[in-house]
């Protein structure tokens, strides 16, 4: 098994600043695993700082090497900055050029998050055009976008959670007292609560041992 081990270096040092209320998490493999917070309520900015690190490795044959990462590179590796899919600047997480984020600076990861945003509500509306009756074909982000830019949008309804009804094996909201495609009883209390009947042939088979 190669043993790996990393040294930081203080004195190289860099800061990602998140504008999101949302804090975010990347797992630089033997570089440690690095928390963004998310930015408080009233701040304009969360600050996290990244430090420089020399990689220790086993090479085989009683052999160490050693690399150094940059606290910029690693920095850069946790915004994903190279991943389109993964880059966190998108939701307004970005590398300060100095020790603190510029104004300039928080204006324009504030208009980077909000073009992504817009995308994400478009693609959102595309798909419900398409899918009305499918609103968990939205994504969290893009509920998390419409939210984000103050838009109401019919796709932002809260999704209940499901369970299979034991009878017919059709999806059904949790907790509901009859399945309202089988008319299986699912919550007797309830059901009775209700006034709800229960069918002659349901009743006689929940009774059978």
């Amino acid at each position: 098994m190669n043993e790996q081990k990393t040294y930081v270096n203080r004195d190289d040092w860099a800061v990602i600043a998140n504008i999101s209320d949302q804090a975010f998490y990347s797992d630089q493999a033997g570089l440690g695993l690095y928390t963004i917070p998310a930015c408080p309520a009233g701040d304009s900015c969360s600050l996290t700082s990244v430090y420089g690190r020399t990689e220790m490795y086993d090479m085989g044959d009683d052999r160490k090497g050693e690399r150094y990462w940059s606290a910029r590179l690693i920095a850069k590796s946790v915004l994903a900055e190279h991943n389109p899919d993964a880059d966190l600047r998108r939701y307004g997480v970005f590398l300060c050029a100095a020790d603190a984020p510029l104004a300039e600076e928080l204006r324009d990861a504030a208009a980077r998050r909000d073009a992504f945003f817009r995308e994400q509500v478009e693609t959102a509306d595309a798909l419900y055009a398409r899918a009305p009756n499918r609103p968990e074909l939205i994504s969290d982000v893009q509920r998390r976008a419409a939210r984000q830019l103050g838009l109401d949008r019919p796709w932002l309804v809260k999704l209940a959670p499901m369970q299979e009804c034991p009878a017919c094996g059709e999806p059904v909201k949790a907790g509901v007292a009859v399945c309202r495609h089988c008319g299986a009883v699912l919550d007797e209390a309830k059901a009775a609560r209700f006034g709800l009947p229960l069918r002659p042939s349901l009743a006689a088979s929940s009774s059978t041992p």
